[in-house]
């Protein structure tokens, strides 16, 4: 029998799953585990600090698999970060990649990321990377407003707005980026008094993004892929504002234009992970790939819809009505990445 390494949190945990029971507990390990089990695979849990206490040797030939966090601060994913490095550091296989995990919840790398795929239908949206308010300045004077400005960590669409002049942009950087360190301020002054040419640090450093504003969109998609299966949710802005995520207006549509399946599949292949959350925008012309998450993104749109489409070599995209558990979609989409040989293509 095959075996699987699931590596779990400090909570014992695994992975993220809406309605799972007790709250914020993950997936159900007991059904992942029977799961695999129909596959001839054994799934053994490992909790990520216990992993510096087997010898390198051990993970040899492994197949690991292993949850995110999305704790207060991110303080624990940054361990997480650690652990999974260090497994791909040491050639073991992880699902998905390290660098998946590096751009769950931060958007920076997120674009970073983007910028590196050679198709260019996933570039429409155009994205510039800041790590202070002070590098924005020395090229503000090249933007084109509107301007979407995007915390890097976050969710719901929290440190998320549009300016439309240079006076709203700064405003806007400043509240997203304050580090309110005031006694540390207090010495950088003194500091900048005492030694002749001395760069204060900013206080206004914290990672965002700049994106070209798409005045067309009036929502977005939300589209789940697990494997061959598909599952969209449509999400509406409120009046007034451009944000869908997080706007709680969201609908199972059946009518979905034409071509969302294809391009989504487009950026399956382009990743190259077993399942994605995509957030994608349509303006009636073209696609836009506005984030897209490849771990511990949420389960609603799985779990609440009663259909899905599921990707038929000979007819294209298949309509099925029916309900889906998502611990069993997680899985076969596993199952189905590896028997295609497509983790050993990361």
């Amino acid at each position: 029998m095959k075996q699987i390494i699931a590596l779990t949190d400090y909570k014992d945990h695994f992975g993220s799953k809406f309605n799972a029971i007790p709250y914020n507990s993950g997936m159900d390990k007991t059904l992942l585990s029977k799961c695999f089990e129909k596959y001839q695979i054994n799934l053994t849990y490992i909790c990520l600090s216990e992993v510096i206490n087997y010898e390198t040797h051990f993970w040899k030939d492994k197949l690991i698999i292993y949850t995110s966090s999305e704790d207060e601060g991110y303080l624990y994913k940054s361990f997480i970060e650690d652990i999974v490095c260090y497994l791909e550091l040491i050639e073991v296989r992880v699902i998905p990649a390290y660098k998946y995990l590096r751009a769950h919840n931060n958007k920076v790398f997120m674009e970073l990321l983007r910028n590196s795929f050679n198709n260019k239908e996933l570039q429409t949206i155009s994205s510039k990377v800041f790590g202070s308010l002070e590098e924005v300045k020395k090229c503000i004077e090249s933007f084109k407003y509107p301007l979407v400005f995007k915390q890097s960590a976050g969710a719901m669409s929290k440190g998320v707005g549009i300016a439309y002049n240079e006076k709203e942009l700064i405003r806007s950087i400043k509240q997203i980026t304050r580090n309110k360190q005031y006694f540390k301020e207090y010495w950088e002054k003194g500091r900048r008094l005492k030694y002749a040419g001395y760069v204060q640090q900013s206080k206004y450093r914290n990672k965002f993004i700049l994106q070209n504003f798409v005045d067309e969109l009036r929502g977005d998609y939300k589209v789940l892929v697990f494997g061959e299966k598909y599952y969209v949710l449509k999400r509406d802005t409120k009046n007034g504002d451009f944000r869908a995520s997080g706007s709680g207006i969201r609908n199972f549509v059946k009518n979905i234009p034409e071509g969302i399946l294809t391009y989504a599949h487009l950026c399956m292949q382009t990743l190259n992970v077993p399942h994605v959350s995509l957030d994608i925008g349509y303006n009636g012309k073209s696609f836009f790939l506005i984030e897209f998450q490849c771990l511990y993104f949420g389960s609603y749109t799985l779990t609440f819809s009663n259909f899905y489409w599921k990707k038929n070599e000979n007819i294209g995209f298949e309509f099925i009505e029916g309900k889906s558990v998502l611990e069993e979609e997680y899985v076969k989409s596993i199952v189905e990445f590896i028997t295609d040989g497509r983790e050993q293509k990361n």
